[in-house]
């Protein structure tokens, strides 16, 4: 009993638990994601079988990959970094994520790479103190940009996204007002809580959001029949772009370009 009350023994016996696979399935590179659709899609891609637990999870031996749902939330963002920093082969986090977005620069099918997130969520203040930005791996932050001009034609745009646990901001005017003062691009419920915890662990990580709504314009908010369309619009091209991007960081690592110790992530 207590070797499972230690840190590193716990974490890897809740990664199991909530995704009912063993820690030696795991590849060294991770796709997260929100939706079940994102997981059926990578199955298909890859032949493997979709495993379950609290979360759904499919491991590629094959690409050295896997990807988990892992629901949605500040939390559940927390508990999926804490417990993959575990793994002692990992190298690369990419988070697959949506988002609403808030500049009028932005449309629907858009995709984001957020070098920054504001903090308004619970949980990374137990990880970091509240005055250290949430911000990604910047190399991998690259390959995502450079995967997104080379398939989409043009640059992705990035900057600064706002992360709540406040689930139905879009009809609160103090919360509006908030967010276009700071020029908030987008608004998500995990990035700043998966950024924050991949510092405080040392786990390289990044994300391509997809715009999946425009709330603050009329008709703007995402409804479930609007979500279906998302889905069967942009799913394959969201995954294609982040299958892409791990490929690539795949390559870094094998040139030897990539970081060697957990302190160069």
């Amino acid at each position: 009993m207590s070797n499972l009350l230690r840190p590193d023994n716990y974490a890897r016996n809740t990664l199991e638990r909530y995704t009912g696979s063993n820690v030696s399935d795991f590849g060294s590179h991770i796709l997260l994601v929100n939706f079940q659709r994102y997981v059926e899609s990578f199955a298909a891609i890859t032949g493997s079988e979709i495993l379950s637990g609290y979360w759904t999870v499919v491991h590629d031996k094959e690409k050295d990959m896997s990807i988990i749902n892992f629901g949605v939330g500040s939390p559940s963002a927390g508990i999926v970094i804490h417990c993959l920093s575990y793994l002692d082969q990992i190298k690369s986090v990419l988070m697959l994520g949506m988002c609403g977005g808030v500049d009028d620069e932005l449309d629907i099918g858009d995709m984001l790479v957020p070098t920054a997130s504001v903090r308004d969520e619970g949980t990374s203040k137990h990880y970091i103190p509240q005055d250290v930005p949430a911000q990604p791996s910047f190399w991998i932050n690259k390959i995502c940009e450079d995967v997104i001009r080379q398939e989409m034609g043009a640059p992705p745009k990035s900057g600064i996204m706002l992360t709540t646990d406040y689930r139905m901001w879009e009809f609160d005017q103090t919360f509006i007002d908030y967010i276009l003062k700071h020029r908030i691009l987008a608004v998500d419920m995990e990035i700043a809580t998966l950024f924050s915890v991949a510092y405080a662990l040392n786990v390289p990580v990044g994300s391509i959001m997809l715009i999946s709504d425009m709330p603050l314009k009329k008709g703007g908010i995402k409804s479930k029949d609007s979500a279906q369309e998302i889905f069967r619009k942009y799913t394959e091209q969201h995954m294609t772009a982040g299958l892409k991007a791990v490929e690539e960081i795949k390559i870094k690592y094998a040139l030897g370009a990539g970081p060697r110790l957990r302190s160069e992530w």
